[in-house]
């Protein structure tokens, strides 16, 4: 990012050097906040504003879970819908999951008839198609209804057989599609909006919006989505957000238009209830960071991710989270 960054505002060399390796000192592993959070521009002179920053290897060491043996609740999608379910606790609607040869549903295996039957009744124009135990959006796809049916991408018809012949030993699951409220949605409508929210033992520590791009329906700063810092207080969006590796502050959406500055998300109350509430049933996580849609009932877990990136819970903020790490 130094190399092809191509504006005069930028620190030579050996300034970068000295502050890297000052950097990796204090955290005692390599800094990548200070590319991702472009430290290298010259008006980022700040050494202790610097270290607000934590960079992932730091992270690590801090919230490394000690109950591994829990993780695979939350790491396996499939596991992690039921359990949700267990607990009462609000998730996608799902319509089946296909798991190495077999159809199952609500618990119980299905039939191919039953499967075709539930696709031939489901009223949405789109359907959602996830691998299980993958992250950052990799294992997302959807499948469009038109002709009288639901099509993937590259034009194949969801049937039962069809899923047998594409998926075989696989495991995916097929989901309702989300609707989102109308605060969330108005960002971006081409994409599910989520709040990132990034727990440390077991309390809300940073709150993001994260918002995809037009004709995206990935949400993930991965994929080249917008971020934008919640204020875990209050849930005000910070007046500027930024995407991965970018030095450009946008202070409102880019195909949208629609500014950040002033906006304060309706159910950020709820979204910090319903966390924390998780928590309590799940206490086994030092750290996880959970994605939630707020929808027109209330907000809904999307998922939680124990190896989560702690980058978007950083962007947009004039300081970083260290300090919770640090003094926690």
């Amino acid at each position: 990012m130094y190399k092809s960054y191509k504006g005069a505002d930028k620190k030579n060399k050996f300034q970068v050097y000295k502050e890297l390796n000052k950097l990796c000192k204090y955290w005692r592993g390599y800094p990548d906040t200070y590319f991702r959070f472009s430290m290298f521009l010259k008006d980022y002179g700040d050494f202790h504003k610097m270290t607000s920053f934590i960079p992932q290897c730091a992270y690590g060491r801090y919230t490394r879970n000690s109950a591994t043996a829990y993780q695979i609740l939350i790491n396996d999608k499939i596991l992690f819908h039921d359990m949700m379910r267990a607990y009462h606790l609000p998730t996608t609607e799902r319509y089946f999951a296909f798991c190495h040869g077999h159809f199952v549903r609500l618990g119980s295996i299905i039939s191919d008839s039953e499967v075709d039957s539930i696709l031939s009744t489901i009223s949405d124009n789109r359907i959602f198609i996830k691998r299980n135990q993958c992250g950052e959006g990799s294992g997302v796809s959807v499948a469009d209804y038109r002709n009288n049916g639901y099509y993937t991408k590259d034009g194949m018809l969801l049937t039962a057989e069809n899923i047998r012949n594409r998926f075989n030993d696989d495991e995916y699951l097929f989901e309702k599609r989300l609707i989102q409220d109308p605060q969330t949605e108005q960002f971006n409508p081409d994409s599910v909006n989520t709040c990132r929210v990034l727990t440390y033992k077991n309390k809300v520590i940073s709150g993001a919006l994260r918002m995809g791009r037009k004709g995206s329906f990935l949400d993930n700063a991965a994929q080249g989505g917008i971020v934008v810092n919640i204020d875990v207080e209050t849930g005000r969006l910070s007046d500027y957000g930024l995407r991965e590796y970018d030095v450009t502050k946008y202070y409102q959406h880019p195909d949208t238009q629609v500014p950040f500055k002033g906006v304060t998300i309706n159910q950020w109350d709820k979204v910090k209830n319903l966390v924390e509430h998780t928590c309590q049933l799940l206490p086994y996580y030092r750290s996880v960071g959970f994605d939630i849609v707020c929808t027109p009932t209330g907000p809904i877990i999307l998922e939680i991710n124990t190896g989560t990136g702690v980058y978007a819970s950083q962007m947009g903020r004039d300081y970083g989270i260290a300090d919770s790490f640090l003094k926690g």
